[in-house]
């Protein structure tokens, strides 16, 4: 018989050689999981008999992770900003610094205002902020068939959120949207891609199953802020927002690129210090 904290206890080693103090939150994520369980209730039944189903699972879950499998793909899910948001290979896993872009727009929308969300990805953004302005109309916007599925789910929830297919970098997807909002958008909240293109072959290897597109922000890491930027005048209102997440260390020239359009700037700080947002708009 093994129990469920041998088995609990015996994984964390095992994982620990390639995580490091990572490995225990990692195992206790999986093995609450398959166990349907919170952390307490996992270690209050520590004595108890481990089913050899969920042996299988979690062995099979501990390989891939091995092979470089983000955890959020195993499970099948993550949490941003206190909702579940489910993900899957070919959507990007939404990171808690993203929660600073949430926190950042939220007080930009006005009371019924309305906003897109560009670059939806697993539509955690319009998630976040529908769950906390239910009187907004949101716009979740992505190009990837592959992302739009999730986009989808988790926004199902939320009358008030539409998805629709939309490239980030077509000028025509802007006017055939101002088509539908003739009277114009609020705030538009953008997560593009931004790593340079020569760097994503160097990312951790969990990042490898990340899709590209997500990730490649051109040779600069520029060319999405150029484009949203030069077309989002198209569907922002007089004196809207125009709000980005930033990689580390591009504050000066995101915020350049919107200067030369007519935003004045200022930036963010996420939780951890760095200038993560930054917040556009025209007077």
């Amino acid at each position: 018989m093994t129990t469920i904290g041998e088995y609990r206890i015996s994984t964390q080693n095992n994982l620990k050689q390639l995580f490091g103090e990572e490995a225990p939150p990692l195992c206790d994520i999986l093995m609450c999981h398959y166990m349907n369980v919170d952390k307490s209730e996992l270690i209050l039944k520590a004595d108890e008999e481990l089913p050899e189903d969920i042996i299988f699972k979690m062995n099979d879950a501990v390989n891939q992770l091995g092979y470089g499998v983000p955890v959020q793909y195993i499970i099948g899910n993550c949490w941003f900003y206190g909702q579940k948001i489910y993900v899957g290979k070919g959507c990007f896993i939404p990171r808690a610094d993203t929660e600073t872009l949430v926190q950042a727009a939220l007080p930009c929308i006005p009371q019924n205002g309305v906003f897109a969300d560009i670059c939806s990805g697993s539509g955690c953004i319009s998630a976040a902020i529908a769950a906390s302005r239910k009187d907004a109309k949101g716009y979740a916007l992505e190009l990837s068939y592959k992302a739009l599925p999730y986009t989808e789910r988790n926004t199902e929830e939320f009358p008030g959120v539409e998805v629709m297919r939309f490239d980030a970098l077509d000028e025509d997807d802007y006017r055939a949207l101002r088509e539908r909002v003739p009277e114009g958008i609020d705030v538009i909240v953008c997560n593009p891609p931004y790593i340079r293109e020569s760097e994503i072959d160097f990312l951790q290897q969990q990042i490898q199953y990340e899709p590209r597109t997500a990730l490649d922000g051109g040779e600069d890491g520029l060319r999405y802020y150029r484009a949203v930027t030069g077309y989002a005048g198209l569907l922002l209102k007089p004196h809207g927002t125009l709000l980005y997440e930033i990689g580390y260390g591009q504050a000066g020239d995101v915020s350049a690129i919107m200067a030369s359009h007519g935003y004045k700037t200022a930036a963010v700080k996420d939780f951890n210090g760095i200038e993560r947002v930054i917040l556009g708009k025209k007077y």
